[in-house]
């Protein structure tokens, strides 16, 4: 049973970021790659140009309340401008860098933008938006550019003035950052999250996970990602851990960045953890026949002991491997965004890592439900962090209904938008969308988004997420898609799975990567996935199982979080 969160341990995050730097003042706190070594800044450091930056801010005209763009790469001035907007009162609007001008330009206009933080990369498209679009807008370089208002010139400024930022009063309550998600829906929400619901999430994340002031984390994940926000950036540094920004997102720099900064914390999306998984394993196929098939036996054992006893033999049996591929010093891997597939998550496990996975929302601050690194269960998302409330609305007999959320880390609302607001937010309880059930242990089980199913002429609920779970258990299935078509002869709801295979995973297909694909072997591939799809399913009620199959070959158009945006599949 965990303690509870006290309430005097909830503070604004300035107030425990500050705690936190008087108490690990000479560890480092962020650090970057120059060449082969690592440039860094201790807390005390950090915290020096954060209260310089804070007292620029203010004295250049920044008014308590005031709304402040960030838009830019992962690096340790990203996480200063950050800090520093709100030390001096001012609300964090980060803006996704991947995003559109036409994107960008709407939640200037939306959320009533005056200053951006941003680094040289969007600083000409942000002032061509300033100059056509006549925008009142004071842009702030990163970058130390000349003729340019940069963070350096600013942090300058501010150590020598002699504003005392702390009679700015900041208060749990306050907003902390608006966060417009990208969606999976096509339409765009900015999620108002208060200091107390940051804070608290980031302290019961730290408690579950066990994170200390000893662990080093690595940030890959966007940073105006909620889940990269609050899980890879608030979390170390109110431990007083430390933060290596990645340099770039190819799996081979992001291993020996790891293995160079002693990485023991790592977070990721589905993605990121698969490309790297499959590159250990096809390390693993290039070995001597006898030397493959006693790992892949071993594997077999490693995952044996874990379904019979929940432990993790792996972290023995395959110590050696892992100190090969020089991941050996990470401790616990942390997958969020979307769900993992299993066999991805099952194989991490197998070879000695700790794999978590979680649940959550942006508008939950956004961790929900975490597993700890002592379950060995990959298909639960854990059970609600501490202190929070969830109940199942409007449960089937299956006891499937729609996960409802309730405590400090629901957020404040939808900006401007009192109706959508009223529409999810319901006497404190967070209608999710989503829908899940309990098991008897209160281990949350996550089905697929209530605007997805697919209901049959019997009345019969379908999630296709369920369906997709079992699917991209499939070597030959990269992504999938499940959704309901009208068959055009029964004039019954059935289901479709539109598939983008794995082509290089195929066997007959070895080999021959980067040759034309005829319709020989087009028919071949779908003989292939049909069988996998039959075979998936066949443990499935009938009237869930996939009636119709359509290949892809090209990727799901995705978000910037790399979610499948179902809204074009759905409308193709």
């Amino acid at each position: 049973m965990e303690n509870p969160i006290l309430e005097r341990d909830v503070l604004p995050l300035r107030e425990v970021i500050k705690k936190s730097v008087d108490e690990h003042k000479d560890n480092i706190a962020l650090q970057v790659r120059k060449g082969k070594a690592f440039s860094n800044i201790t807390y005390e450091e950090m915290w020096g140009k954060v209260n310089a930056l804070a007292k620029s801010l203010v004295k250049t005209g920044i008014k308590k309340g005031e709304k402040v763009g960030l838009i830019g790469p992962n690096r340790p001035e990203w996480a200063i401008s950050y800090l520093s907007i709100h030390t001096a009162g001012g609300v964090v609007i980060p803006i996704d860098s991947k995003l559109k001008e036409k994107e960008v330009l709407n939640i200037i206009k939306v959320s009533g933008l005056k200053r951006i933080i941003t680094a040289t990369d969007h600083f000409f498209m942000l002032n061509g938006l300033k100059i056509n679009q006549k925008l009142d807008l004071e842009i702030i370089s990163m970058d130390a550019d000349e003729g340019v208002q940069n963070l350096d010139e600013l942090i300058g400024i501010g150590k020598r003035s002699r504003i005392d930022i702390w009679k700015i009063p900041v208060r749990n309550d306050d907003d902390l950052a608006i966060l417009f998600t990208s969606g999976t829906t096509g339409k765009s929400k900015g999620v108002i999250l208060t200091n107390r619901n940051v804070v608290y999430d980031s302290l019961a994340a730290i408690r579950r996970l066990h994170i200390y002031a000893s662990d080093a984390f690595i940030s890959i994940l966007p940073l105006h990602h909620t889940f990269e926000a609050t899980s890879g950036f608030i979390v170390p540094l109110i431990c007083g851990a430390k933060i290596t920004y990645a340099r770039s997102l190819r799996p081979n720099e992001i291993i020996e960045d790891i293995k160079d900064a002693g990485i023991t914390v790592m977070l990721g999306v589905p993605l990121l953890f698969e490309k790297i998984y499959n590159g250990i394993m096809n390390g693993v196929k290039k070995q001597p026949l006898g030397v493959k098939a006693f790992l892949y036996s071993t594997m077999g054992i490693s995952s044996a002991i874990g379904k019979l006893t929940g432990r993790n033999s792996g972290k023995v049996l395959f110590k050696s491997l892992r100190e090969k591929a020089g991941l050996n010093s990470l401790r616990v891997l942390i997958s969020g965004g979307a769900a993992l597939r299993p066999d991805i998550a099952e194989g991490f496990r197998m070879l000695g890592f700790n794999m978590i996975q979680g649940y959550g929302l942006t508008e939950t601050s956004p961790i929900a439900n975490l597993n700890t690194m002592e379950e060995g269960n990959i298909s639960s998302v854990g059970q609600p962090i501490v202190g929070i409330e969830e109940k199942i609305v409007g449960a089937n007999q299956e006891g499937v209904g729609e996960i409802c959320i309730k405590g400090p880390i629901v957020m404040k609302g939808y900006y401007n938008d009192e109706e959508m607001t009223n529409r999810v937010l319901k006497d404190g309880w967070f209608y999710t969308g989503d829908m899940g059930y309990f098991d008897k242990k209160g281990y949350l089980y996550i089905v697929g988004r209530q605007k997805n199913v697919i209901v049959t002429e019997a009345g019969k609920n379908i999630y296709p997420e369920e369906i997709e779970y079992e699917l991209l258990k499939s070597p030959y299935i990269k992504e999938v898609v499940v959704t309901g078509y009208k068959n055009e002869k029964t004039g019954r709801e059935e289901v479709k799975a539109i598939v983008y295979p794995n082509i290089e995973n195929i066997e007959f297909y070895e080999g021959n990567k980067g040759k034309e694909i005829t319709g020989e072997t087009l028919k071949e591939i779908n003989k292939i996935i049909k069988e996998e799809v039959t075979r998936l399913t066949n443990n499935l009620a009938s009237y869930k199982r996939v009636k119709s199959i359509q290949l892809r070959l090209e990727e799901f158009e995705k978000t910037t979080s790399r979610k499948i945006k179902r809204y074009i599949v759905n409308k193709k």
